[in-house]
């Protein structure tokens, strides 16, 4: 396989599964302002810092947020434009790809596209990032159902599971949750509320619950979501897929000690004794291992570097 082709499926990945996670977080967001009793105040700010927005500043609104988050063009991390790019790789890998997976993809560009910034009211919103998440579901559906178990399909998955490791990393971040176990804070009369709607955002409320968990500690969440790897969404199992994966690369020439070395740290983490800024800067350490795992596949197997990566 062409070390191009390679890398357009590889970053394919990555971008739906970017599009998918951050629908779930502003729905996860949004369902946190509702349960919330007014007057309770939500850092929009600190969240988009946690995802790389440059444009936000003290007092920037949840409106304003929202459109950044999922409609603008400027902010790579946007919905919209993690969109334009899954569609641009797919684009040029078509024939590699199942049918239908090109046509849900294209209908979820042509959704997104359609939706102006005019009328985004919140129901509007939710009903948008819902449709999101049920085209990026069906994708996936596509794959696994019709994708050839090839070397292709390596660099799918392995993409799509980097991406989510990733992603759980911001997703746990004190600036998005506003919560660290153990520490009081602003919002420490509805923990509860702030834990649920984290594992909402990773689809884990169920699996939480039917694993003996009857409470919404946040000791208990954290660990579920980080280290639990019987959860598909969790970070230890989307870090044991991406081992397994990368023994299956074509000469195993990819360094994984950044990998080995973000599993012990997840595994040394101790939840009991956390604060706000440890969190942060585990999270910050394990997104920077994510990076220097990305650079040795990137060096290795994808020779042609794009301007847009």
């Amino acid at each position: 396989m062409l070390s191009r082709v390679a890398e357009h499926l590889y970053w394919l990945a990555r971008y739906v599964e970017r599009a998918e996670a951050t629908a779930r977080l502003a729905i996860a967001a949004s369902d946190t302002i509702l349960d919330l009793p007014d007057g309770v105040p939500y850092d929009w700010e600190s969240l988009m810092q946690v995802f790389g927005s440059g444009d936000s500043g003290p007092g920037i609104s949840e409106a304003e947020v929202m459109e950044q988050l999922v409609l603008s063009l400027e902010h790579p991390g946007s919905i919209r434009a993690s969109i334009a790019s899954a569609r641009e790789n797919a684009r040029v890998t078509r024939d590699l790809i199942p049918k239908d997976a090109w046509i849900a993809l294209n209908e979820l560009h042509g959704l997104i596209e359609r939706q102006s910034f005019a009328g985004f009211d919140r129901s509007t919103r939710i009903r948008l990032l819902k449709q999101v998440i049920s085209n990026c579901r069906l994708w996936h559906g596509c794959l696994v159902a019709s994708q050839a178990r090839d070397l292709g399909s390596l660099f799918l998955r392995l993409g799509d599971r980097l991406e989510h490791a990733d992603m759980v990393s911001r997703l746990v971040d004190p600036r998005v949750t506003q919560m660290v176990p153990g520490v009081s804070t602003r919002w420490s009369s509805y923990e509860s509320i702030g834990w649920q709607n984290l594992l909402s955002a990773l689809g884990g409320v169920e699996l939480y619950r039917h694993s003996a968990r009857n409470r919404m500690r946040g000791i208990d969440v954290l660990d579920f979501v980080l280290r639990d790897d019987k959860f598909p969404q969790s970070m230890a199992a989307a870090l044991a897929r991406v081992d397994l994966l990368l023994t299956q690369l074509p000469h195993q020439r990819v360094s994984t000690d950044s990998l080995e070395s973000i599993v012990d740290d997840l595994k040394k983490l101790d939840l009991k004794r956390l604060t706000p800024d440890v969190l942060t800067q585990n999270m910050d350490c394990i997104q920077q291992g994510l990076v220097t795992l990305h650079g040795n596949i990137s060096s290795e197997y994808f020779f042609f570097q794009s301007n847009n990566r």
